[in-house]
């Protein structure tokens, strides 16, 4: 199965994010009110540099949509868990959640679409420009540079 993700700039702190796995999707709005973009990109980084375990947070309004990857032997489980609320900020409890996709890919293919992702909004879009769609966070130049240059 290919897993693919998007995330969409809409207007003023919101975007759409689309995980599929080539024959199942979910999407979620995103709200500026959490750094998802940020997070995005530093779970490329971190298993770009080995870490085992990572968590993404996507909250909308209300509810959040969480993407968990887990690797081992260069293969990663990922699973998006639906919340009715921001289990993420205690407004819900972390057990109360549905399993919206779950699979496998090596873990190669989610920094690469992690990696598409901040090069289309980089190119497209820009940081100044994202910077004023996006409100309380910076575009993740910093993790953006170090996937550029692996």
């Amino acid at each position: 199965m290919k897993f693919a993700i998007e995330y969409k700039l809409e207007d003023h702190g919101w975007a759409t994010v689309v995980l599929t796995d080539g024959k199942k999707s979910c999407d979620s709005a995103v709200s500026y009110l959490h750094d998802s973009l940020g997070e995005l990109a530093q779970m490329a980084v971190d298993l770009k540099n080995g870490v085992k375990e990572s968590k993404v947070v996507f909250m909308d309004e209300p509810g959040e949509l969480q993407f968990l990857v887990s690797v081992e032997n260069e293969v990663a489980s990922y699973e998006a868990r639906w919340f009715s609320d921001w289990a993420s900020w205690n407004m819900h409890p972390e057990s109360d959640y549905k399993s919206v996709l779950s699979g496998k890919c090596k873990t190669q293919r989610i920094i690469q679409q992690i990696s598409t992702v901040l090069w289309n909004i980089h190119q497209n879009i820009g940081p100044e420009q994202y910077k004023e769609r996006w409100v309380e966070h910076d575009f993740p130049l910093k993790q953006f540079r170090e996937l550029a240059n692996a």
